[in-house]
C-alpha cells in the first residue's frame, strides 16, 4: 500500500497591520514547519508530508501575494525569515483561499490518497479582494471538506465564527494580536497540528478509502481543542 499524502497549507495574512507582530509570526511558522518534520519523521513508512506557505497582501507591486513555498516536501522546506515576509498594504483574504485551493486541489487530486490540513491566519477582515467571492469560497471549501479536507480559521481583530461560519469552515481560534498572543496562538496551532495527524494515522489504520473520508471529515470536525476554541480574552 502507497502512503497518504499529506497537504499542509498554510494561508497567511501579509497586509500590513501584521508589521507589529512579524517576529512572533515568523517564529510560529516556523515552529509549525518543525512540527510537521517531526510528524514526517515519526510516520515515514506510511506517510510524505509537503507544505505550502502563502502569504497575501495587495498594494504592493514588489511584494505581492505569493508562495513562500508550494507543496514542497517538508525534508526540503526552509524556515522563513523576515527576508521573507514583510507586511504591508490591503488584505485581499478571499483571493487568497480561493486561489490557493483551487491550486491544491488540481494537485491533490493526482494522488491516490491524499489528505489536505488548510490553515487561515489574519488579523483584519477582507477588504481587497477582486476575484473571489463569499459565495465562491464557501462553496469551494464546502466541497473539498467532502473529500476529507481539513479547514482552520484563526483571527484577530473580527468575528472569528462569524467570519469562518460565512467560508464554511468549522473550526475557529481567536487570538490577541500582541506579541505574546501571536506566540500563543501559533504554539496552540502546532500542538493541534500534531494531534490531528497523530489521530489520523492512528484511526486510519486498516480503513479502505471511502472510510478513510469518512473518518476524516469526523475528525476533522474537532480540529482545536475546546480551551483554544474558546480563548477570545487578552493571553
Amino acid at each position: 500500500m502507497g502512503k497518504t499524502t499529506c497537504f499542509n497549507l498554510i494561508i497567511l495574512d501579509e497586509s500590513g497591520s501584521m508589521s507589529s507582530i512579524s517576529p512572533q509570526t515568523i517564529a510560529g511558522c516556523n515552529e509549525t514547519l518543525n512540527v510537521i518534520r517531526s510528524l514526517n519523521e515519526k510516520y515515514a513508512d506510511s506517510q510524505r508530508q509537503l507544505v505550502s506557505i502563502y502569504v497575501f497582501q495587495s498594494g504592493n507591486d514588489k511584494s505581492p501575494s505569493r508562495y513562500l513555498c508550494k507543496n514542497v516536501p517538508i525534508e526540503q522546506a526552509k524556515d522563513i525569515t523576515d527576508k521573507d515576509y514583510r507586511p504591508w498594504g490591503c488584505t485581499p483574504l478571499l483571493d487568497a483561499v480561493g486561489s490557493t485551493l483551487v491550486d491544491l486541489r488540481a494537485v491533490a487530486s493526482t494522488h491516490e490518497d491524499a489528505v489536505a490540513s488548510v490553515t487561515i491566519i489574519t488579523d483584519g477582515m477582507e477588504n481587497s479582494s477582486s476575484e473571489y467571492t463569499w459565495e465562491q469560497v464557501s462553496k469551494l471549501i464546502e466541497q473539498l471538506k467532502e473529500l476529507g479536507w481539513n479547514f482552520n480559521f484563526i483571527g484577530a481583530n473580527i468575528d472569528v465564527v462569524k467570519v469562518s461560519r460565512k467560508m464554511n469552515i468549522d473550526n475557529s481560534m481567536a487570538f490577541n494580536a500582541s506579541a505574546k498572543g501571536t506566540s500563543n496562538m501559533m504554539d496552540r496551532l502546532a500542538s493541534n497540528l500534531a494531534s490531528y495527524h497523530d489521530d489520523r494515522v492512528m484511526f486510519e489504520k486498516g480503513l479502505d478509502a471511502e472510510e478513510k473520508i469518512q473518518y476524516r471529515k469526523q475528525r476533522s470536525k474537532s480540529f482545536f481543542r475546546k480551551e483554544d476554541e474558546d480563548e477570545n480574552s487578552p493571553f
